[in-house]
């Protein structure tokens, strides 16, 4: 009886160990398989010291504290009464606005409210030397061309039939060109799931260089550079006057930051989304504070191991 028992049992514990076996072989299988992938690239442990080259692109939205440098108010370099105070302009305004509105008595009653820069498109390139996984230096410039467009209001006399008073709004543009140039340390972070999206910030500090390309005002079809390119001469029609050169703006500084994410393609090449912010002067006369300035950027970069690879 003891032996026709253990017949089973012993039959049973067969079939179970040989349960176990294929369950070991299949996990060494799985393994192997698993650890074949992985091996094949690992972001977080592939790494070449060296530089990276890169493009970048975003959409830079500058600080509306400069913005008033272009109001053409009468404390600016750059102000409306400068075209209105000449008379010959002045007459050449007032009939314009008897051709358009029967009326040719006017001043100026308002300045734009707030300016304010549009957002525009930045472009530039970045530089960076990797010392480990985790740390590296970075270097960038950027460019972008900036607009800005607002109204002042003319009030014209007598007031249009049926209006209390009568105003015309006529646009005042300004035009600005800003290169950036940022050096800072970018700080990586490691994933733990050995996951491609890798985070990552940048602080450091900024240098930056203003030019302002175009400040004018318009009044129906005539269009005034409210700007002195004269050098100081009033206007004068038919007299062989000069327009100089007029450089405005110049370099100021602030301090740099970045929080981003970085996309591992392969070991050669990735891609970067990250926000950025600059806390810095504008070199603009009457308006040098401080401003937060911002972007949305994409990078597009290059390894070291595809710069610095030989070519035979």
């Amino acid at each position: 009886m003891l032996a026709r028992d253990t017949v089973p049992e012993t039959q049973e514990g067969l079939k179970k160990i040989a349960g176990m076996k294929r369950s070991f072989v299949f996990y060494c299988a799985m393994t192997l398989m698993t650890t074949s992938v992985v091996a094949q690239y690992e972001p977080d442990t592939v790494f070449t010291p060296g530089w990276n080259l890169g493009i970048n692109t975003g959409y830079y939205k500058a600080s509306s504290n400069h913005a008033g440098y272009y109001d053409g108010r009468p404390q600016n370099e750059n102000n409306i009464n400068y075209v209105l105070s000449n008379p010959y302009w002045h007459q050449d305004i007032k009939e314009e606005l008897m051709d358009e509105i029967s009326r040719d008595s006017f001043w100026l009653e308002e300045y734009p409210a707030q300016m304010k820069y549009n957002a525009a498109m930045m472009f530039g390139f970045v530089a960076r030397y990797n010392y480990s996984a985790d740390f590296s230096l970075n270097f960038q410039f950027n460019f972008a061309k900036l607009h800005l467009n607002d109204f002042f209001n003319l009030e014209v006399w007598p007031a249009i039939p049926g209006n209390v008073q009568s105003f015309v709004s006529c646009p005042i543009i300004g035009v600005e060109s800003r290169s950036n140039i940022d050096f800072s340390m970018m700080f990586s972070f490691a994933s733990e799931k050995k996951s491609p999206v890798k985070p990552f910030f940048e602080i450091g500090v900024n240098l930056n260089s203003v030019n302002v390309k175009t400040a004018q005002i318009q009044i129906f079809d005539l269009t005034y550079n409210i700007r002195d390119v004269y050098g100081g001469l009033p206007y004068v029609p038919n007299m062989p006057l000069s327009e100089y050169p007029i450089k405005q703006g110049g370099v100021g500084y602030g301090l740099y930051s970045s929080v981003g994410a970085r996309y591992i393609m392969s070991k050669d090449f990735w891609i970067e989304l990250l926000g950025m912010i600059n806390y810095s002067t504008i070199n603009l006369e009457g308006y040098k504070g401080f401003g937060l300035h911002w972007a949305p950027v994409l990078r597009l970069v290059l390894s070291p191991a595809m710069l610095n690879a030989q070519v035979y």
